[in-house]
Formats: structure tokens, C-alpha cells, sequence
């Protein structure tokens, strides 16, 4: 209510303020018309009415005194305020007339406007509606001719539905495998495209057909990379073929590609863990998968090419397909036995893994992909690097009883004194008639002279076993280098004798036991282990030289040499 009473008042107070300017602008508007009438042309835009009434307000001044005249403006003044009084007044008294008719203007001018607006969008409309008129009567006679068309329709509806389901149809037979219906209605589909290109419903089953087409041709290639036979291989290349997806050149790739990525599955199966096992296992897979897919190929792709008309070199071109996937094939098994072959650490399973190795070429050498000629060089560098690290071994454990060796006289063998005495003369008889003794099959049993020399007699075993490793894997081009290997050893025990010798300090008596070891290592160990070395590879005691190691001994003037 207070609120109400406040705007009520400025709202007065307001319409007041208002009358009063009105009043006191009339009321300059008068004093300027009478004195604008002094001016010659002032009043020329007032109308005839105000032209009289400055022309007799001009007819009084003139008529007063000077006194009078000078009273003139005070007088207007008083006048003005009086007007202005009355106004206010008036004003006050109704306001609410004032109040009302600026509401009723304010709402006139608003719908007005209203109006307006409406009469332009009317205005503007009009032509769409007249527009829209002729649209629907163009989509009446549109739904006409639909109509008379679906009338037709429902007159064949039994045969559309038919050529509707084809589509369906030979989904349903590539889903079940029986590629033969589903290539039948395949090729009644493109028939009925090309008779009726330029029809909505045909382009549609056309490309439905293709899309099954498609999917039929990712199965079919999908079988390609399973472990398929032989006949099986022939039905889906002559699907393929039906399907004219690939030219013949294409096809042959495609095909090499199925069954390579087949393989490389098969081979990532495989078990890396255990060197050996991988390479058993992956030596099986090339020499019965690579056989079966050689032997597929020629059976599907050669007969064509001998009963086509081109030229030979044409097949011979065609034939490299084949030639260089079988080449990237075994580059990679060659590639994998270099990875694997190091980690064996066993002579014997060295061994098995060459007699696989071996056995896979002579089986692949039936369809002309021998490769054992790429086989030697790795499995004698595997064998060569294995021999090697076991004759290190043994010439560490030497290094390592020799320095912890007591010089101490050891027992007499079992057999007396005269056993152990004619060990060099043994030795030296081992080493004449190695290569006989180790074809007439003698004991290669270590001589007895060895046991009273434990560092010796350490080295020898470690050799031994050397030579155990070695003899399942003796290649005939591994006996210079394991022969150079196994001299390479001996002088270095020489060397460590020589250098046991110049820093320590031995007394009288162990000074003849080292002598004796010292002589025994190229008496009674070179003449041995160059027999045993001469039945692993026979005729190759030769490459081991005992007056090598005497050599050595002497410049470095061990006592008792």
C-alpha cells in the first residue's frame, strides 16, 4: 500500500511537472509570436490566425507609454506565473485523465504495432501458402501414380518376392558352405542388373549381392588359412575362380598369402622357452607344412598353366611366384636356427637337432627346395662355438686346481709302478697309431701316468668331455679349427705351467713333481688326447703337435725339460 501511495504521488507529481512545462512552453510560444511579429518574415510559416493577434498586440505597444512599455515584461512575467499556477492546478485536478490517456496511447501505439507485424507476415505468407497449394497438388498427382504403381505391384508381389529374397537367399547359402547355389544366384543377380541398370530396387539387390559376395570371398579365403588337404584346396581355388574376384596372377599371390600367414600362426604357437624343442618343432612345420603347400600349389596353379597357350617363359615367370615365397620361407627358418642354435649348450641335442635339420631337406629336395647346403655353415659354427666353450671350461678348472694343487707324491696305480712308468711310451704309441687304434676300435681309457698329476688329469676329463660333446656333431669341415682349438688349449696349460713356475716358489721335491707334470702334459696328455681327438675325427691326431708344446715349456726353461 505504501508503495502503491509513493508511485500514485510521483505519478501526480509527474502529470504536474508535465502541465506546468506545457504552460510555460505556450506561454513562450505567445511572447515569441508577438515579438516574433517585429521581424519582417518572422511569422511567414504561422497561419493568418497569429499574424492578427501580433499585429494588434504590435497595435498596443505601440499605443502605450514608455513607462508603460518598460512595465510590459514585468507584467508578462506576472502573467506567465499566473498561467503556469493555473495550469499546475488544473493539472492536479485531473490528473487521472492525463494518467489514462497516456495508458490508452501507450496500447494503441503497442497493438498497433501488433498489427503491423501481423499484416506483413500475412502479406509475406501469402505467396508460400499459394506455393504450398501447388505443392500439394503436385504430391496428389505424385500419390496417384504411386498408387496405380502399387496396385501393379500388388499384381506381382509373388515374383518380387522372390527376386527380393535372392539377396537373403544367398546369404544364407554362404553362411551353410554351399558356395555352388549362392555363385547360381549371384550371377542371376548381376544378370537382372544388367538387363534393368537404371532401376532403384535392382542397383539395391545388385548391391546387396556384391556385399554377400564379398563376405563369401572372406570366407573362402579364410579356409585358405587352415590346415586344408589337398581337394578341399581345389574347390575353394575353383570358387574363386568362379567368382572372377582376382586375375589368375593375383589369385596365385593371394593364395601364397593365405596359407604364409597360416604358417607364420602355426609358428608363433611354438614354445621359445627350450631352444632345442623349438627348433625340433619348427623344423616339423617346414618339412610337413612347406612339402603340403609346394605340392598344393603345383597341383593347382601348373596344371593350368601347362594347358594354357602362352608361352613358356610366361610360366616360368609365373612359376618364381612360388620360388621366391619359398625362398622368404626358408630365409626365415635359416634366420630362426641362427637365433636358437647358440642357446644349445648340448652336443646331442646339437646332433638331433642337424639329424631334423637334415631330414627336412632331403624331404623338401622331392619338390626341388633343398637348402642343406645353407645348413653346415651354422650347425659347424654352433658345434665349433660349443667346443670351444667346453674346452675353456676345462682349461679354467685347470687354472683353478693348479692353484691349489699340493706338490705331494700321490700313491702308486693300481697296477704297480711299471704301469705308471711306460705311460709316456703308451702315450707316445696313442699318438703313431691314433688313427688305427680309433678305427680298430681300441680302449681310449685315459693312461694311469694321469693320476698322480690332478691337474693334468682335470684338464684331460674336461677335454674329454669336449670331445663327448663334439663327436655327436664331428662335421668333417670342423677338424682343422677344432683341432687348432684344442692345440690352442694345450699351449695354454703349457703357459700356465711356465707361469706357475716363474711365481712361485717350489722346494727341491716339488720341484721334481712339477718337472714331471711338465713332461707328462707332452708325453702322456698330447699323445692321449690327440688319439681320442683322431677317433672323433679320424686321421686328425696330426693337427695336435706335442713338440708345440714342448716348445713352449722349453723357452720358458722349466726344470727338468
Amino acid at each position: 500500500m505504501v508503495g502503491a501511495g509513493q508511485q500514485h504521488n510521483a505519478n501526480e507529481h509527474g502529470v504536474s511537472a508535465a502541465s506546468g512545462s506545457v504552460l510555460l512552453a505556450r506561454g513562450q510560444s505567445s511572447a515569441l509570436s508577438r515579438l516574433s511579429s517585429v521581424a519582417p518574415g518572422a511569422t511567414a510559416g504561422d497561419p493568418n490566425g497569429n499574424n492578427k493577434q501580433a499585429d494588434m498586440y504590435i497595435t498596443e505597444l505601440l499605443s502605450y507609454s514608455l513607462d508603460r512599455l518598460r512595465k510590459e515584461p514585468e507584467l508578462l512575467l506576472e502573467e506567465r506565473q499566473q498561467v503556469e499556477r493555473s495550469m499546475q492546478s488544473s493539472a492536479l485536478s485531473h490528473y487521472h485523465a492525463f494518467i489514462d490517456s497516456a495508458n490508452c496511447l501507450s496500447v494503441v501505439q503497442q497493438q498497433l504495432g501488433s498489427a503491423c507485424e501481423g499484416l506483413g507476415s500475412l502479406s509475406q505468407s501469402v505467396p508460400e501458402l499459394a506455393g504450398a497449394f501447388e505443392a500439394f497438388s503436385k504430391d496428389a498427382a505424385t500419390v496417384m501414380a504411386q498408387h496405380n504403381a502399387n496396385k501393379q505391384l500388388l499384381a506381382q508381389q509373388a515374383t518380387l518376392l522372390e527376386l527380393l529374397d535372392a539377396p537373403q537367399l544367398m546369404d544364407t547359402c554362404v553362411r551353410n558352405g554351399i558356395y555352388d547355389e549362392a555363385l547360381d544366384l549371384h550371377a542371376f543377380i548381376m544378370r537382372v542388373a544388367l538387363l534393368h541398370p537404371d532401376l532403384p530396387i535392382v542397383k539395391l539387390l545388385a548391391a546387396q549381392a556384391q556385399a554377400v559376395s564379398q563376405a563369401m570371398l572372406g570366407q573362402l579365403l579364410q579356409r585358405l588359412r587352415t590346415n586344408i588337404q589337398l581337394p578341399e584346396c581345389l574347390r575353394v581355388i575353383g570358387y574363386l575362380r568362379r567368382m572372377a574376384a582376382f586375375p589368375e596372377a593375383e589369385l596365385r599371390l593371394h593364395f601364397l598369402r593365405c596359407r604364409e600367414e597360416w604358417l607364420a600362426q602355426l609358428i608363433s604357437e611354438l614354445d621359445s622357452s627350450d631352444s632345442y624343442e623349438y627348433v625340433k618343432h619348427l623344423t616339423d612345420v617346414h618339412r610337413l607344412h612347406l612339402f603340403d603347400i609346394v605340392m598344393q600349389y603345383r597341383a593347382i596353379f601348373f596344371d593350368a598353366s601347362s594347358q594354357d597357350a602362352k608361352a613358356s617363359a610366361g610360366n616360368t615367370l609365373e612359376g618364381c611366384v612360388l620360388y621366391t615365397w619359398v625362398q622368404h620361407r626358408v630365409s626365415h627358418y635359416v634366420a630362426a636356427l641362427q637365433q636358437h642354435l647358440p642357446a644349445i649348450e648340448e652336443g646331442t641335442q646339437l646332433a638331433s637337432a642337424l639329424e631334423h635339420a637334415t631330414y627336412c631337406c632331403s624331404s623338401l629336395s622331392r619338390v626341388g627346395l633343398d637348402f642343406s647346403c645353407l645348413l653346415g655353415p651354422l650347425f659347424q659354427l654352433c658345434a665349433l662355438r660349443l667346443f670351444g666353450a667346453k674346452l675353456a671350461l676345462a682349461v679354467d678348472a685347470f687354472h683353478q686346481r693348479l692353484d691349489s694343487h699340493k706338490w705331494v707324491a700321490m700313491p702308486a696305480p693300481l697296477l704297480g709302478k711299471a704301469a705308471a712308468a711306460s705311460g709316456a711310451a703308451e702315450g707316445s704309441e696313442q699318438q703313431q697309431q691314433g688313427g688305427a687304434n680309433a678305427a680298430a676300435g681300441d680302449d681310449l681309457a685315459p693312461p694311469y701316468a694321469l693320476m698322480e698329476h690332478v691337474p693334468l688329469a682335470v684338464f684331460t676329463n674336461g677335454v674329454l668331455s669336449a670331445m663327448n660333446e663334439l663327436r655327436h656333431c664331428a662335421l668333417l669341415p670342423l677338424q682343422r679349427p677344432a683341432g687348432t682349438l684344442l692345440q690352442g688349449s694345450l699351449e695354454q696349460v703349457a703357459s700356465s705351467l711356465v707361469h706357475y713356475r716363474h711365481t712361485r716358489s717350489l722346494a727341491a721335491t716339488e720341484q721334481a713333481l712339477f718337472g714331471a707334470a711338465s713332461r707328462a702334459l707332452s708325453d702322456v696328455v698330447v699323445p692321449y688326447l690327440a688319439s681320442c681327438f683322431a677317433a672323433v675325427f679320424p686321421g686328425g691326431s696330426g693337427l695336435l703337435s706335442a713338440a708345440a708344446v714342448t716348445a713352449v715349456l722349453k723357452d720358458a726353461a722349466v726344470p727338468g725339460n
